[in-house]
């Protein structure tokens, strides 16, 4: 039998249990996996530590745990976002794929880092990194910053856990927590975040951010690019369409501009 990483047993052993979508014996998880049953009794036993799966002892059954729960709860509090935002992202790709090859994303906040929840791609594609799912410093990339803007600076501490030097990809963007101070206060007066090679060199993105019927930053909106066509990109007019888009798309969340 061909060798399968744990961490890919673990996530089928995961998905078959979520659609069996009720308690089942490890002997039946083991015939739909096609796996030994004593590697399936090891692998929840894991999941069992980490609240990922819970045994019923009298049934001799295993079922989904709170953690396993509390992810399908946040991708589905996501979900809305990320049907709204689809269209727009590509219909925003579309029209600048006439200036230069572009890749649109939306993301959201995860302490200090960013999670991306869609990419549009252009053809042909860039071929970066940032794919549905990956995770990249909130401080270095243009959908985080655009969205960092909206913390308070106690907000903001709180997200980098007090901690003074911050992570760099290359040599550029912020390397101190000063460092992105000074860059958010620079960027809230321009009303948009720009990076530039700071995430990848040989790529610079544009964001903005979404907003809630609380005016709370939800998430954020980006375009990346080639650094080499930024010369010929229409910043100011490409900022204004991201901007009117961004607007519309938070009215859909209950803000309102004052």
């Amino acid at each position: 039998m061909t060798q399968i990483p744990a961490a890919e047993r673990t996530l089928r052993l995961l998905t078959t249990m979520a659609k069996i979508g009720q308690p089942t014996s490890a002997s039946l998880l083991a015939q739909r996996l096609g796996i030994p049953r004593s590697s399936v009794y090891q692998l929840l036993a894991e999941l069992e530590k980490q609240d990922f799966a819970i045994h019923f002892s009298k049934e001799r059954k295993w079922g989904l745990g709170v953690k396993s729960f509390e992810i399908g709860s946040a991708y589905s509090r996501h979900q809305p976002l990320e049907r709204l935002a689809r269209p727009v992202v590509e219909k925003l790709i579309a029209e600048l794929n006439q200036i230069t090859l572009v890749s649109g994303h939306l993301a959201v906040l995860d302490g200090d880092q960013v999670l991306y929840l869609l990419e549009q791609k252009g053809k042909p594609s860039l071929g970066l990194i940032t794919d549905v799912g990956i995770k990249l410093p909130a401080h270095l990339t243009a959908s985080g910053r655009a969205m960092l803007q909206g913390l308070s600076d106690k907000q903001l501490r709180a997200n980098y856990g007090g901690f003074e030097y911050l992570q760099r990809r290359t040599e550029l963007g912020p390397g101190t927590f000063r460092q992105l101070q000074e860059q958010l206060k620079t960027e809230r007066e321009l009303g948009y975040s720009l990076e530039v090679d700071e995430v990848t060199v040989g790529f610079a993105s544009i964001g903005v951010g979404l907003r809630n019927h609380l005016g709370q930053v939800i998430a954020g909106l980006s375009i990346t690019f080639r650094s080499s066509a930024l010369d010929k990109m229409p910043i100011e007019q490409i900022v204004k369409k991201m901007e009117a888009e961004s607007q519309s798309l938070s009215r859909k969340f209950g803000h309102h501009d004052n």
